[in-house]
């Protein structure tokens, strides 16, 4: 009997202690959608940032550099710092996130 309340204790840790964070939507609703063109300057691979100098975004933004946590994809896999990109910036109020990051032709 102790044996396997032990065994139950030990398979309930592994999985408390696992990855059980979801991966965060692309989209949500009520978010407002803008094309992003800039250079990636950097990356963060723990949290899944980029920096990017971006071009101003027509009745939302200037033109500046900023991280940006992105969705969908994993930054290590993305076009190299350097590479100029096109991105879709997604806001709501309180968040702000690019998904579909691509090299620019």
């Amino acid at each position: 009997m102790k044996r396997s309340a032990i065994l139950v204790l030990i398979v309930l840790f592994i999985v408390a202690c696992g990855d059980s964070e979801k991966p965060k939507p692309l989209s949500v609703k009520g978010e407002q959608l803008y094309t992003l063109e800039g250079k990636i300057i950097s990356r963060d691979q723990v949290d899944n940032t980029l920096q990017i100098d971006h071009k101003a975004i027509p009745g939302f933004m200037e033109a500046m550099t900023m991280d940006y946590s992105v969705r969908g994809a994993k930054v290590a896999q993305l076009p190299p710092d350097g590479s100029a990109i096109t991105a879709k910036l997604h806001v709501v109020s309180d968040a702000y996130w690019v998904t579909d990051v691509r090299t620019s032709k």
